[in-house]
Formats: C-alpha cells, sequence, structure tokens
C-alpha cells in the first residue's frame, strides 16, 4: 500500500510541477476581436484559437469574442471550427483582429484508418465505421470497449461482468464460427487479442471493418471482424501539456429482491410441507427483515479514481507524445479492486525528407485483488433469519438450517492476489524514393506476465464450511507475440485516375507457457510466507504446460479511383499456419469492393442531396483458432497404472486425444451491400448496409465410438450463416448558441447454423447445475439455442391432474408439461427449442447538445429478441437456500397461481420457466460538462479547462429479474446463460481536463 501511494504522490507532483512549469511567460501580447460566418454573417462561439509553436490559445465565447495573449516572437495566430475552413491570420503589431470564417464540405474528406493504411472517407468501399477517442474516452471506464456501446451498428459489446478490469464480450455481425469468435484488435499496427492495457485517454481513433473486403488484408486474423486503434501523436509547431483527472463511487446497479427473514421462514416451512417433511421454523411471524447478505458483501461506496498527464508536440525534426495514468478501482463486491500504472511513448524522428524512423511503446503493471467465484450467488442463498456473526464474534454457521456456507466468512478468508506487467510496442523505418514508392518495416511485439496467488487458511466455520489445510496456489502465465511486417507502397494519380497499390510479407510468432504449483501446511498465513518454498513438500503438485504456433502471410491491395466517381478495391493474401499439417497448410483469401458515387455525375442534379454513395463487396477470410496441436498426435505423461503381482505402480503416457493432419482453415464468405447518403450541406447522414455472411468446414469434433479410447480429433465439418442489416443514422446542426447531434445505429442478425457434418445432428452443452444440458447447436436453429420442455400452465386440481401427462409424477401445484408431438405422454421426444441467446436487434441512440460554455450528452443502448437462462432459479436441490421475491407469488392454492408453481426442493429438468426475455433499453452514459471562458484561462494562464459529472449505467429497463440482462461469455455454444457473475456497477463520477 505505501508504494502505491508513493506512486499516487509522485504523479500529482508531476501535474503540479508542469502546471507551475506552464505558468512562466516573458513579454507577452494582447489581442482581441470577434469571429464571425461569411455564411450567415453572425458570430461563431467556441472557435479555436491558437499560437502555433506554443500552448497558448482560447476559445471564442457566446457572442464569438476572444481575447488572448500572444508571446513575444510569434506573429501568426490559426482560427479553427468545425464544418470551417481554417485560417492563419499574421498579427503584424495589430491589437484588435476580427476574422470571418468560411464553411466547408467536409463529408468524405475524412481520413479513416483501414487495414494498413489510411483513405479518405469518400473513397471507402467496403463496411467501416469509424468513431473518434474523444467520443469513447468520454465515459470514465478502465476499458476503452466500453465506450463503444451502442455507438457501431453491427457491433454487439457485452459486460462479461462487473468485476475491475472484467473485458466486454464483442461480436461483429453475429457469431460465424464454434471455435473463439472475439474479433482481431490493432492498436498502431500491433496485432493483438485484447486492448486491457490500453489507456481510453490516449486514444485518437477506432475503426472498425465489418465486411470481407475490409477484412481480408488481415486474412486469418480477420475472420471475426476487426477493430483498428490509433492513439494520439504529437504534431509539429504544436506543443502542449494535458491533464485529466476523476473520481467516482459506484453501486451495483440492481440488486435482487430476495425474501426478507420472515418471508423465507414461512416459504421454508411450505416447501417442506410439500415434500412430505416437518417445519424448519416453529413460529416465522418472530422474524423481521433479518440479514440483507447482499448489503453484506457488497460496497455501495466503492471508489473509482484515474489520473493522467499526457504532453506532446514537435519540429520539423521529430513528433513526440508521452504519457502516463494511474488508475484505480475498488469492486462492488467487497474486497476486490484493481490498479493499473501505465506508460507510453509515441515517436517519430525525421531523418531526412525521405527517411521517418519511429516507436510506440506501452508499458503498464497491474494489480488486482479476486473476489470469490460466485460469492453474489453465494449471498443470494444464504438465510436471512442468520446474523453474519455470532455473540461471540465468530462467524455464524449458516448450514444449520440446511441452508450453504456463510458468505461473510469466504470474503473473509479469500486472499487471492493477482499482479503482472504487460509491454505492447513497435518500432519501424520508413522509406519514401522514386517520387511514388514507400518502403516500410516494423517490428511488433506483445509481451505479458501475469502471476496469481491463491492462499487458504485454515478455518472452522461448519462442516461444510471449513478448511483444516492452509494452502498455497501459485501459476505463473508468460505470453509473447511478436509480429514483422514488410510494406511496399506504390500511388500515382493522373488525368483523373488515383492508384494505390500496396505489398506486404508478415512473420508471426506466438507463445504461452504457465508454470504452477501447489503446497500446504504453512508455518503461518502473513503475506510474506505466500512462497511455494515455505510450504510442505510432501504431496505439493505442479503443472507446466506450452504451446506456440506460427504464422507466414502475404498480401496485396489495389484501390482505385476514376474521376471521384468510380472505386475499386481488390485484395488478396495467403496465410500460412503451423496450425495446420503440411498438405493444407496455406489459406487464399480473396476480396473485390467496388463502390459508384453518384452524386458526383455531371447528369446528377438535387441540391438537397450532397452524397449518394453506392458499395459492393465480396471477399474471403479464414480462421485458424483452434488448439496449436490439433493436427499432430501428441503423447500426455503421468498416466501411471498398477501391473504386476506386487501391484506397483508403473509410469505411463498415451495420446489422449486423436488429430487430425488433413485440418483444413475454416472459410469466411461474405456478400455486402450498402448505400452512404448525405443530405442538407450534409448535415443529414446515413449509411445502410446488408450483409450475407456463409462460414463453412468449421473447425469442431465430431463424436467417435467409445472403445477408441481417445479424445475426438478436430475437423471441418459446420456452417453457419449470419445475415442481417445495419444502419447508421446522424444530424446536426446548430440555431445560434445551440449546437447539438443526434445518432442512431440499428441492427440485425439472423444466425443459423446449417449443417454440423457426417453422423452429427447435434451439439449439447451448457450443463447447469441439475438442469442437465441447456442448450443445443442444430441445423435449423441458431448457435447455442436454449433447449428443453414448454411449459403451458399449473395443475390447478385434482381433476385437471388426472387429465394431464406427467413427466415424473407431478402433483397439483406442478408445472403442466406441454405435449408437443401430440402422443399423450410427456418423454425427451416433447423437448423443442426455446429461444436464442444471440439478440435479434441491437441498436444506440447517442445525443449531444451544447449551449454556450455548457455540454450535455447522453448514450443509450439496447437489444431484443434474445433468451436469458436464469440458472440461479433452478438451483435448489434439498436445502434451504432463500427466495426471490417472486415466489411470494406462487401457487399455494386452486387459482392463486397458473405460472408460479408449488414450492418444491427444485426442479431436474430444463424448461422455459427459467428462460426470461433478454430485451432492454439502458442509459448507459449521461454527461453534464461546463468549459471556463477565456477570460478565466487567460488569467491562470490555461489553455483549457473543462469540469464535468457523469452517471455511467444509472438505468437499465428490463424485465429481467437478475443483476443484469446483459450476459454473455466466451464460449459461443454455451452463452447467455446467467451464473450470477459479478454485478454490473452504476457509476457516478467527478472529472476535470486541463490543457497547458
Amino acid at each position: 500500500m505505501a508504494m502505491r501511494e508513493t506512486i499516487k504522490e509522485s504523479i500529482f507532483v508531476f501535474i503540479l510541477f508542469l502546471f507551475l512549469a506552464g505558468t512562466a511567460s516573458a513579454q507577452q501580447t494582447k489581442i482581441h476581436g470577434t469571429v464571425t460566418s461569411s455564411k450567415t454573417g453572425k458570430s461563431l462561439p467556441a472557435v479555436n484559437i491558437g499560437v502555433p509553436g506554443t500552448s497558448q490559445g482560447t476559445t471564442t465565447n457566446a457572442k464569438g469574442k476572444y481575447t488572448l495573449t500572444v508571446p513575444s516572437g510569434h506573429n501568426t495566430l490559426v482560427f479553427s471550427y468545425i464544418g470551417y475552413k481554417k485560417q492563419k491570420i499574421k498579427i503584424n503589431g495589430r491589437s484588435v483582429i476580427n476574422v470571418t470564417l468560411k464553411p466547408v464540405t467536409i463529408h468524405g474528406q475524412k481520413l479513416v484508418v483501414v487495414g494498413y493504411g489510411k483513405q479518405q472517407e469518400r473513397d471507402i468501399t467496403g463496411s467501416i465505421s469509424s468513431v473518434s477517442g474523444s467520443e469513447v474516452s468520454k465515459v470514465p471506464t478502465s476499458s476503452a470497449l466500453t465506450g463503444l456501446e451502442g455507438k457501431v451498428a453491427g457491433v454487439n459489446i457485452t459486460p462479461s461482468g462487473g468485476a475491475p478490469n472484467s473485458q466486454p464480450i464483442v461480436r461483429i455481425r453475429g457469431v460465424g464460427t464454434l471455435n473463439n469468435a472475439s474479433p482481431l484488435y490493432v492498436v498502431d499496427g500491433t496485432l493483438t487479442n485484447n486492448i486491457s492495457f490500453l489507456n481510453p485517454d490516449n486514444i485518437k481513433s477506432f475503426s472498425i471493418l465489418k465486411d470481407a473486403s475490409a477484412e481480408a488484408i488481415y486474412g486469418s486474423r480477420g475472420a471475426n471482424g476487426v477493430i483498428i486503434i490509433t492513439t494520439k501523436h504529437g504534431r509539429p509547431g504544436h506543443h502542449s501539456v494535458s491533464a485529466h483527472a476523476y473520481y467516482g463511487v459506484q453501486r451495483v446497479s440492481h440488486e435482487i429482491n430476495m425474501a426478507n427473514a420472515r418471508q423465507f421462514a414461512m416459504l421454508a416451512n411450505e416447501s417442506r410441507k410439500n415434500a412430505g417433511g416437518q417445519p424448519a421454523f416453529q413460529n416465522p411471524s418472530q422474524f423481521g427483515k433479518g440479514t440483507d447478505w447482499q448489503q453484506v458483501i457488497f460496497d455501495n461506496m466503492a471508489p473509482k479514481e484515474n489520473y493522467t498527464l499526457s504532453a506532446s508536440g514537435g519540429n520539423k525534426n521529430y513528433v513526440y507524445d508521452i504519457s502516463g495514468s494511474y488508475f484505480k478501482q475498488n469492486g462492488v463486491v467487497r474486497g476486490s479492486g484493481y490498479q493499473r500504472v501505465s506508460l507510453r511513448l509515441n515517436n517519430k524522428y525525421f531523418l531526412s525528407d525521405h527517411v521517418t524512423v519511429g516507436h510506440n511503446i506501452s508499458f503498464n503493471y497491474n494489480d488486482q485483488n479476486n473476489a470469490p467465484g460466485n460469492l453474489a450467488y453465494e449471498a443470494l442463498k444464504a438465510d436471512p433469519t442468520l446474523k453474519p456473526r455470532n455473540k461471540n464474534g465468530g462467524f455464524t454457521n449458516t448450514s444449520k438450517n440446511g441452508g450453504d456456507g456463510n458468505p461473510a466468512a469466504e470474503l473473509a478468508y479469500n486472499h487471492n492476489h493477482g499482479f503482472g506487467y504487460r509491454t505492447v510496442g513497435n518500432a519501424f523505418i520508413k522509406i519514401d524514393f522514386l517520387k511514388n514508392l514507400q518502403l516500410k518495416s516494423s517490428f511488433n511485439l506483445d509481451f505479458k506476465r501475469h502471476q496469481n496467488k491463491n492462499f487458504n487458511p485454515v478455518y472452522y466455520v461448519s462442516p461444510i464450511q471449513q478448511n483444516r489445510h492452509n494452502s498455497l496456489t501459485v501459476m505463473d502465465n508468460n505470453h509473447t507475440n511478436w509480429y514483422s511486417r514488410n510494406t511496399l507502397r506504390y500511388k500515382n494519380n493522373w488525368k483523373g485516375s488515383r492508384l494505390k497499390v500496396k505489398g506486404g510479407l508478415i512473420f508471426q510468432k506466438t507463445r504461452y507457457e504457465t508454470l504452477g504449483g501447489r503446497r500446504i501446511n504453512f508455518p503461518g498465513s502473513a503475506p510474506n510466507l505466500y512462497f511455494l518454498n515455505a510450504g510442505q513438500t510432501q504431496g505439493q503438485t505442479n503443472t507446466n504446460t506450452s504451446h506456440s504456433s506460427g504464422k507466414l502471410s502475404y498480401f496485396i491491395r489495389t484501390n482505385y479511383s476514376y474521376k471521384n466517381r468510380y472505386l475499386v478495391t481488390a485484395t488478396f493474401r495467403a496465410d500460412g499456419s503451423s496450425r495446420f499439417g503440411p498438405e493444407n497448410r496455406f489459406g487464399y483469401f480473396p476480396s473485390l469492393a467496388l463502390g459508384w458515387r453518384l452524386s458526383q455525375e455531371p447528369f446528377f442534379n438535387v441540391p438537397a442531396i450532397n452524397n449518394l454513395k453506392f458499395r459492393a463487396s465480396y471477399g474471403e477470410v479464414g480462421n485458424d483458432k483452434i488448439n496449436s496441436n490439433a493436427a499432430i498426435p501428441l503423447v500426455n505423461s503421468g498416466l501411471d497404472y498398477v501391473f504386476g503381482q506386487n501391484q506397483q505402480v508403473v509410469p505411463g503416457a498415451t495420446i489422449t486425444a486423436l488429430a487430425n493432419p488433413g485440418l483444413q482453415w475454416e472459410v469466411n464468405k461474405q456478400l455486402n451491400v450498402g448505400l452512404n447518403l448525405g443530405l442538407f450541406n450534409n448535415r443529414f447522414q446515413a449509411k445502410l448496409d446488408y450483409y450475407h455472411k456463409k462460414t463453412s468446414k468449421i473447425l469442431t469434433t465430431v463424436p467417435i465410438p467409445p472403445h477408441v479410447g481417445a479424445g475426438a480429433p478436430v475437423v471441418n465439418a459446420a456452417s453457419v450463416l449470419n445475415r442481417g442489416f445495419d444502419l447508421n443514422v446522424s444530424w446536426q446542426d446548430h440555431v445560434g448558441n445551440f449546437t447539438y447531434n443526434i445518432k442512431f445505429t440499428g441492427s440485425t442478425v439472423h444466425n443459423e447454423v446449417l449443417s454440423l457434418g457426417k453422423n452429427q445432428n447435434k451439439i449439447l452443452s451448457g450443463n447447469r447445475r441439475n438442469l442437465g444440458f441447456t442448450t443445443r447447436t442444430a441445423p435449423g436453429h441458431p448457435i447455442g439455442s436454449f433447449y428443453g420442455y414448454k411449459i403451458i400452465g399449473v395443475i390447478q386440481n385434482k381433476q385437471q391432474l388426472k387429465n394431464t401427462p406427467t413427466l415424473n409424477g407431478e402433483k397439483v401445484g406442478d408445472n403442466i408439461f406441454a405435449d408437443t408431438n401430440g402422443d399423450g405422454s410427456i418423454t425427451p421426444a416433447d423437448k423443442v427449442y426455446l429461444g436464442s441467446p444471440i439478440p435479434k436487434f441491437t441498436a444506440g441512440l447517442n445525443l449531444s447538445v451544447g449551449y454556450k460554455n455548457l455540454d450535455l450528452s447522453a448514450s443509450f443502448n439496447s437489444q431484443f429478441g434474445n433468451k436469458i437462462l436464469n440458472a440461479r432459479r433452478a438451483a435448489r436441490g434439498f436445502r434451504l437456500l432463500n427466495y426471490p421475491a417472486r415466489f411470494l407469488k406462487r401457487w399455494h392454492g386452486p387459482g392463486t397461481s397458473h405460472f408460479q408453481p408449488r414450492l418444491t426442493e427444485g426442479s431436474n429438468y430444463h424448461t422455459d420457466q427459467f428462460l426470461q426475455s433478454g430485451n432492454f433499453v439502458k442509459l448507459h452514459n449521461i454527461q453534464l460538462g461546463y468549459t471556463f471562458p477565456a477570460g478565466v484561462t487567460n488569467t491562470l494562464q490555461v489553455s483549457h479547462i473543462r469540469v464535468y459529472v457523469d452517471a455511467e449505467n444509472p438505468f437499465t429497463i428490463t424485465n429481467y429479474t437478475g443483476y443484469s440482462p446483459q450476459i454473455a461469455n466466451n464460449n459461443v455454444i454455451a452463452t447467455g446463460i446467467d451464473d450470477t457473475p459479478y454485478p454490473i456497477a452504476s457509476t457516478y463520477t467527478f472529472g476535470v481536463q486541463l490543457k497547458f
């Protein structure tokens, strides 16, 4: 803790030092004036005015007026405003400078980051969405992906839980594989599988590649979509120092309404009676509200804070961007938390007019305390008639009435700590020669190491909650991914034609190793003993695994434009992967995209339409996300057996899983048709895409006879279809001092399994507690569909029971199972498709308004058409576990309920009574900010000061009864199952942004 506090103090001192250094000034000249629009003649508020080569700057007030102090030796002012042409004005000794800005149509001129390069927006033929980093970093969070929720059509971002530093699950245009369906992330050219190391304040822009034409240049890595992230960099002549600090508190967004002590005792007695047993409580009315176990484990004032400091600038010889940050978050589950210290250095050096070298290096150290697994679920089950501690101060035995362990004790005896570091970066050289040629070579590295120590002390709470021998488990994980890219680019313009050709050669190597061990009987429980050598050697265990893979790839891409009207993009990439056998190591992935800007045709004359572009593309990409050794038979040791008359243990080894040297690439074939529309001087913009994506040769396992004696091999068997529409619509305008922006995104997806291969018609998964398999992946239905019995009511009386087919001796008050095949009995043949965890429609709405120095923004996201399995509702068994308050509406007599059956000890069958609608509309973020006027900033000699208050996840409109309707995991055939994960938090934050 001392080290952490020292780090915080050092950062504050550094910020203070830069602030004081920025207040020093030389001889200065004060200039004032008014900025107006040449189109309207009215004054323009919030125009940026800066002095090149310095950090001096200001903005116009609501009346378009400004005052700026200019250091001696500087004779130029720069005026810039969104939608208007930038102007450079010479001072020439004047003290009053009035400026008129001219509007400019900016649509299509913006540079958008694409695979291994940039393109003007007007030339893009594929389906690519671009989001500015400032729009995303507005949400004060540790994960940059959280800020993307609801902002990009076709991209569904779902929290994997609310634990500190938990990373969202991202799906781009549905689920197209039975394996890892996560997208590829490219950070300044470095390919990686996650971006947990990134500070959102460092991000300049996101580009999301959604169709095969845009993804094909990444070949096998782009099968699930690509998210390209560009970080901030310096500019020659613009030196600045920025600081951003915020502090917030968190609370559980939605606590589950449970029965209180009196209600629980009453329901428990009723359940025992229905089971033919004796009452558990003699007098339920003696209890009041009892213990709210959620309040015992939750901290509804959990703090979250962040401090970021950055400096950028440059001259004709180099540019730089340096930043450091400290982030700390206490979890809403007591005892959990996360800290991260990040440093980043992004520099370029211009050695000559033709040679540029540079590097972009990010380093972070993280430290995390993990909450006990499923602690929230344990709290929901706990007996509310008991207190966390007894009269002697010890932990109460909460199992004496038939319940589970004490959640407070589980929290107190938890010592699960992880820490590690990660370095992500690249170094490059770029050479421009022969006028139109450019050679660029880069080396990229992603290295991370993480160690976790889990100490379990000696304790006794009850017979089912005790530990007789303390123990320590240590796991050390190392992951190295290096990547070398070499590209040659040619570009030329002539007679209305623009041509750009880029080719490349890529080498990649990935290696992962884990080393772990466990010992017991440590001499104490102090943290300085959390090392394996301090424990008993007898009975120690260890594990050490490793796997590696490599790739060799080459590609070529051609972009051609004729008179800015006719656009062509053609790409071809070949990927060779060591995960396949020698015969099928290489996969070949082509794509072609065409575009027609109808609005640029001479015959097109519709004044209201500023931009109308049609796009069409078709392409193929591959996927090799399987075990590194699936094509190679591996012998596993440690399989000892007893042989001989003396019954001696003989060491053994054998092949435990069959290999398939004939494995081939998964192939994703995608068609995309779209249009771009801009109206009314591009104040209104829309983008509509239709996509049809079929994945074939999906890598999966198929059943083999048990007598083979080994696991099933991976084969190319399945095929899956995803199709749907993506829509982006926006409107931006201003009325006097009032500006506003409205953006809507909407996406549909139809997911369907087409085949699973020879001799396989289903894949069962989602085995949960006493329900058995809950999901079924089968042709004709979505991946991971829920499958089971339908419930059509509750048996109200003996006469109805007599006329109702039963499954397992149901009684009056139990569920009525649907006889779906009409044979007059209930059997497994009556199981049917019950719904899909994949949303059919997702949408986002983003609003922003500004008036004078105030700004207000809000973002909403939603999903519809999916189901969630509330697994907690099914897990009861023969124990007294607390009930959700909705059980008060159970059947307890004829006519009392037609949907909630009588209380029993639980169900052994998966039915749709455990499924709930996943529909929701959520206010993801709302923020109110105030930018201090020029008079204040000039007095303080600070170019920009903004303060804001922010609320993240303040409310969700849903009928789902769990902590959150946003449920997902990386197992695509068993997702949408709510096992009561770490609850999602609502966060309320105050922040300050400074620029010197």
